[in-house]
């Protein structure tokens, strides 16, 4: 599964990128996010930290099933949004 998205605090896209969910433990490290995610029981699970001159802002895990979304999606963490989109063309 391909999961695009953008971290937003506000108004503010933070960063905008993507992950392909495999059954492989995968960390990625890009701008301020850290994103560890797998494949796990029919789920993705995705580990998301914020991370801003070596301070952790959020931490936060997401199970989020396998799927095609029909538009966007979005998580409230504290004072960010995670809006996503699944599709399964990874």
């Amino acid at each position: 599964m391909k999961i695009e998205f953008g971290f937003f605090e506000g108004d503010e896209l933070l960063q905008r990128g993507q992950i392909i969910i495999t059954n492989k433990k995968y960390v990625e490290t890009e701008g301020v996010l850290v994103i560890t995610h797998r494949l796990f029981e029919e789920m993705a699970e995705i580990l998301i930290e914020a991370i801003s001159e070596g301070q952790r802002l959020i931490k936060s895990t997401l199970h989020v099933p396998i799927h095609e979304s029909e538009d966007w999606e979005s998580i409230e963490l504290a004072q960010f949004t995670f809006a996503f989109k699944c599709t399964l063309d990874a």
